[in-house]
């Protein structure tokens, strides 16, 4: 919208039509939406009020924030997660591939492959099968110092050894 003025020799007509147009360039106060509409100054001033500037965020141990107008809210990763912000308002959080630093892993089913490198895996409660129930080792041996027990016990496909057998075998040689 251009700035409407009327010069001093302008004549009455152009202050006429000048002033009219300045009216349907800020519009009608009784169109406004706010509750005091005496004025366009009075609207605004209700606006400005009325508009929050600021929000809370809150942890799990109740720590708030009050993140004010003009803050940025910042969403930190750390080696095992990544914090993306994208159009349209949008978070996304994720793990890396890797993941690092855990002391256990508690899950009803893990899936895909499994490796265990440089440490020890200690099984409870459960084991380690394929979609068959076969546990497979692939070219790596299988040491313990405890007691190791299997149904049948199978090379290359030939059965060697069934559960009664191993027993048997067991108390046989002491």
């Amino acid at each position: 919208m251009a700035v409407r003025s009327v010069a001093t020799t302008d004549t009455l007509e152009t202050f006429r039509t000048t002033f009219n147009s300045l009216g349907t360039d800020v519009g009608d106060l009784s169109s406004l939406n706010t509750t005091d509409t005496s004025s366009i100054v009075a609207a605004i001033n209700e606006v400005n009020t009325s508009v929050t500037t600021a929000f809370k965020i809150a942890d799990d141990s109740s720590t708030v924030q009050t993140i004010n107008s003009g803050d940025v809210f910042r969403i930190s990763s750390d080696s095992n997660t990544t914090a993306t912000v994208t159009a349209t308002d949008t978070l996304t959080i994720g793990l890396t591939s890797t993941i690092s630093g855990l002391t256990s892993i508690s899950a009803t089913t893990i899936t895909g492959t499994t490796t265990v490198n440089a440490g020890t895996m200690t099984i409870t409660g459960g084991s380690i099968v394929d979609s068959s129930g076969t546990i497979d080792f692939s070219n790596e041996n299988l040491t313990t110092t405890g007691t190791l027990e299997a149904a049948s016990i199978t090379e290359n496909s030939v059965r060697l050894a069934t559960r009664p057998f191993a027993i048997a075998q067991a108390v046989a040689l002491g």
